[in-house]
């Protein structure tokens, strides 16, 4: 057992929704890697095995009278600033080896002079696919922030080389503190399944909003459903959107897809599984994502996959297709060929599986503890 402390700090509500993402996977990896893992949040309702959880709990505040940018700024500065005066007799007592946090501007500085003190390292992990959008302003001010972060962190951590290039192109500053750490999948929740008795099946997993591509997705499907009279289209998720999931609904009808497309919303992760393991192709057709962790569990089960070009889409390199986002032509096309091709399929698949093995919680905890081992011998370095 190694008794070096580390700290999670997750400003926010820890719930079930959490149980296969990092603020929960990794601290509980941390445990299993033999170091004395604490995770303080707002708030948990989760027991996470092995794993100290502090709840410093916050506050949200709400305003008709003021824009939700402005009032996400306020919340972030005022939980800051409540969970300073709780983190740091917190801080003192445990002395971490290192705390990782996610971007949190108003809290960085104080946590990173605290670090100089008690002698602990920074390590942010950023959600971020590197883009900076939105009116002069915010974009300014995002900058700004992120300059602020260039000083205020050992290191950063970013979820794909796409992102972290683009990163670079528009904050310099950061170029020496980046560090590219995919995001993992759950082994131990997603790994009893098997690769037979697969269905002829296209199947995404994604939240029923516009940003997520479904529309492109029943169009393709559309385009070589006639083709393919034994494929059904199965869509996971919440419907985040209700508006949008009658336009869709639309859609089906237009196209005469009644009985071959499937919306099944939120489901466990039980059924989760076997969705995966009865599906032949998986698709993930988003405008955007920081990641997409769906993709990374559709390579686990050894599914081909066929997704756009957006952040963390690398990771299906060499096993699977990327298409620019809204191609409906390609999304028709590689579906056509996947359908077609039970041996394509089937090669594809195996060498999803192949790649995702490496690409658990597991070794994105193990990733991380190596940079900060990085950060510890270039400290000694500099100090000789």
């Amino acid at each position: 057992m190694n008794n070096k402390n580390i700290i999670t700090i997750v400003l926010g509500e820890i719930n079930s929704l959490y149980v296969k993402k990092d603020p929960v996977c990794i601290p509980y990896e941390f445990n299993k890697l033999g170091f004395n893992s604490i995770l303080i949040c707002s708030r948990c309702s989760i027991k996470i095995p092995g794993v100290r959880v502090f709840e410093i709990g916050g506050v949200s505040l709400r305003s008709g009278f003021v824009p939700l940018y402005l009032i996400n700024v306020i919340n972030s500065i005022v939980n800051a600033v409540i969970l300073m005066a709780k983190l740091v007799p917190i801080l003192r007592r445990v002395r971490p080896w290192f705390v990782l946090t996610y971007y949190y501007p108003a809290l960085l500085p104080l946590l990173y002079l605290l670090g100089r003190v008690l002698n602990y390292y920074v390590v942010v992990k950023m959600d971020w696919d590197g883009n900076l959008t939105g009116n002069f302003l915010k974009v300014l001010f995002r900058k700004l922030m992120l300059i602020a972060l260039s000083r205020f962190a050992d290191a950063v951590i970013i979820e794909s080389y796409d992102a972290m290039r683009k990163a670079i192109e528009a904050i310099p500053a950061l170029r020496g503190k980046l560090r590219v750490v995919y995001n993992g999948w759950c082994d131990e929740l997603l790994r009893e399944f098997n690769l037979g008795n697969r269905e002829r099946i296209v199947l995404t997993v994604a939240r029923v909003v516009r940003v997520k591509g479904i529309h492109d997705l029943i169009r393709a499907f559309a385009m070589v459903a006639n083709k393919h009279k034994d494929w059904v289209l199965r869509i996971v998720g919440p419907i985040v959107d209700a508006n949008y999931y009658r336009e869709l609904m639309t859609l089906v009808r237009q196209h005469n897809l009644e009985g071959r497309v499937y919306f099944l919303g939120a489901i466990s992760d039980k059924e989760l599984i076997r969705e995966y393991s009865k599906a032949s192709i998986f698709v993930l057709p988003s405008y955007a994502e920081s990641f997409g962790i769906a993709r990374l569990e559709a390579l686990a089960h050894g599914l081909p996959v066929i997704t756009t070009d957006t952040g963390g889409s690398e990771v299906v390199m060499g096993v699977g297709v990327i298409i620019e986002p809204g191609d409906v032509a390609s999304l028709a096309y590689w579906l056509d060929r996947l359908m077609g091709d039970d041996a394509l399929r089937y090669n594809m698949g195996m060498r999803a599986r192949m790649k995702a093995a490496a690409l658990t919680w597991r070794f994105v905890s193990t990733r991380i503890i190596s940079i900060v081992n990085e950060l510890e011998s270039l400290r000694l370095k500099n100090k000789i």
